[in-house]
């Protein structure tokens, strides 16, 4: 899944294509412009595939063998990104990005080496064996928190709603009621949600509570950072801060039903919510959107619709994984 979101970023927009020019080889070994801005978030995206790479191959490898193996092949797939830039004009492949990207994935192979297991990744791997449900599903469950938490970067998004902040739509005379409604189906089906990636019930209301916080708080800081000023609370209104709190009230009493009743639940909550989302979402086209964004230092289209896609695609997602959850395993433990 990281490869595809790395994948996406470094193709953006994606067309139009175009043959290289005769002097591609010679810019890629020396561009003309290094952006250090873009050589850092390289690095930095390159960490969690090296990371996730190791740990795959952790299990037919020793330990150096699965760093130096997950190097070369991050290295390789990101020669091969570098190569397909070069069919797209508004992209530049660099041999500085390839060394970033291989240097970012040497450092997310560390997780693994000396200390930083013992003291970070063994334990972080022990709790999630304790509190998360074993095996395929429950890797697939944290998978779709993280990209929901990932999605949360963007501040031009409505907490728990489609479409973006300042977009185009017919004012709805209820829109309080319309938007706290929505709000609030989706924040009960993403507790139930929670509730059923969870080993058990236990806690359930309060990492839902940990997650919510650490999204708003990601909102509160990218808003600062990245929106103009008069838009920087334009993601936070009185019918979401509203559907926020009655969802909660909604949640509280239903994590204490029996599995199979929280996996229906969180289907039929979470979809109505998204259903409710997308009627009266307000969409705004590229331009507009990235209109709304104080951000000078590159990179903003790929992350505006890259987040865009995952916030957009969250609900189908967690839906998929919900229905094959309660068709196949909805009586069995996730043990």
């Amino acid at each position: 899944m990281w490869a595809l979101l790395v994948a996406y970023a470094s193709l953006y927009p994606f067309l139009p294509l175009r043959m290289p020019a005769a002097d591609a080889l010679s810019v890629f070994l020396r561009p003309r412009v290094v952006l250090e801005f873009d050589v850092a978030l390289n690095t930095i995206a390159y960490m969690p595939l090296g990371a996730l790479a190791c740990l795959v191959l952790l299990a037919s490898a020793p330990p150096w063998a699965a760093r130096a193996k997950a190097v070369a092949w991050c290295a390789a797939f990101s020669l091969a990104m570098e190569a397909m830039q070069l069919f797209v004009p508004t992209r530049v492949a660099s041999v500085y990005d390839l060394a970033a990207n291989a240097a970012g994935a040497f450092a997310g192979t560390l997780v693994f080496a000396g200390p930083m297991r013992d003291y970070v990744t063994r334990p972080l791997g022990q709790a999630r064996e304790r509190l998360v449900a074993s095996g395929g599903w429950g890797d697939a469950g944290l998978v779709l928190v993280v990209l929901w938490l990932l999605a949360q970067l963007n501040p031009a998004l409505p907490f728990f709603e489609a479409g973006n902040i300042g977009g185009v739509g017919e004012p709805h005379p209820d829109e309080f009621l319309v938007t706290a409604g929505s709000v609030a189906l989706a924040v009960a089906g993403f507790g139930l949600f929670v509730s059923v990636v969870l080993r058990g019930p236990g806690g359930a209301l309060r990492w839902t509570l940990l997650l919510l916080t650490v999204a708003l708080w990601c909102k509160f800081a990218m808003a600062s950072v990245m929106l103009k000023p008069h838009l920087a609370a334009g993601w936070v209104t009185e019918g979401r801060a509203a559907g926020l709190v009655a969802g909660l009230f909604a949640f509280a009493p239903l994590r204490r039903l029996g599995r199979t009743a929280r996996i229906y639940l969180a289907i039929v909550l979470t979809l109505a919510g998204a259903l409710f989302a997308k009627i009266f979402g307000a969409y705004s086209a590229l331009g507009d959107l990235l209109r709304l964004f104080s951000w000078p230092y590159g990179q903003l289209a790929t992350f505006a619709t890259l987040t865009r896609v995952i916030h957009e695609a969250w609900p189908a997602l967690a839906l998929a994984w919900l229905i094959a959850l309660f068709v196949w395993r909805r009586d069995e433990p996730l043990q």
